[in-house]
């Protein structure tokens, strides 16, 4: 477990740290872990103070001395569920405002490492989709090395249906990947395109991991339902 891993849980990094050498080290005072993490005393003190807000650590008075320690890791997850109940209800908001006033086609474009995840979490809810690519290097695999299996086994465990067609180079690893899914794989010769696009439900997603990532959504019934067609006679002129 490093600081970058528990910072993906929505701490900061000082409140990851503080929390980490706590856990490893119970029974310290705020004088000593500021010495230790090279943080000022007063400033280690607020750090605390949010940590216990989350439920996280706890302290005894020994000697008139505040003496640290770490609570149930589980309750991280209880800091966690509040905050998702909050955004879900917001998000409900959202949804029904942007319905209000939805265009009959929408296009949206998301940058770096957060789009890329923003488009997963959407792609995530459909039932099937069709992606062409794959036939350069695979560095959205690295950029999301850390959430992928995540995405992976939620994947999975929806049961969606897919056809990929991608390289021959990267056949074996999408052969690996989606070795417990639904997934049809085809190959196609002489696919070098470091650019992406799937199908899912009515909307098509361009998306590329060379040098800044991004993805273009763009949602239109007519749109998705062509490029759904010349997908299909694609794929049935691939190996």
């Amino acid at each position: 477990m490093d600081v970058q891993e528990l910072m993906e849980t929505g701490l900061t990094n000082n409140q990851a740290s503080v929390y980490l050498e706590i856990l490893k080290h119970p029974g310290q005072t705020a004088g000593e872990i500021s010495k230790i993490l090279s943080i000022d005393r007063s400033f280690v003190y607020s750090i605390i103070t949010s940590l216990v807000d989350k439920g996280l650590v706890n302290h005894i008075v020994k000697a008139q001395k505040r003496i640290y320690f770490s609570s149930d890791p589980e309750n991280l997850l209880k800091d966690l569920d509040e905050k998702r109940n909050k955004i879900n209800s917001v998000v409900e908001k959202l949804k029904l405002l942007k319905e209000k006033n939805r265009d009959e086609i929408s296009v949206n474009v998301y940058e770096g490492k957060s789009g890329l995840k923003a488009y997963i979490r959407d792609f995530l809810d459909c039932d099937s989709f069709e992606t062409f690519g794959g036939g350069s290097n695979l560095k959205i695999l690295e950029v999301l090395k850390y959430d992928y299996p995540h995405y992976l086994k939620e994947f999975n465990a929806k049961k969606i249906k897919g056809k990929l067609i991608t390289s021959p180079k990267n056949k074996k690893t999408m052969n690996d990947i989606y070795k417990n899914s639904n997934v049809e794989i085809k190959i196609f010769e002489d696919l070098q395109s470091e650019i992406n696009f799937t199908i899912f439900e009515n909307k098509m997603a361009i998306y590329s991991t060379e040098e800044k990532p991004f993805v273009i959504i763009i949602q239109n019934e007519k749109i998705s339902k062509a490029l759904r067609t010349f997908f299909n006679k694609t794929w049935n002129l691939a190996k």
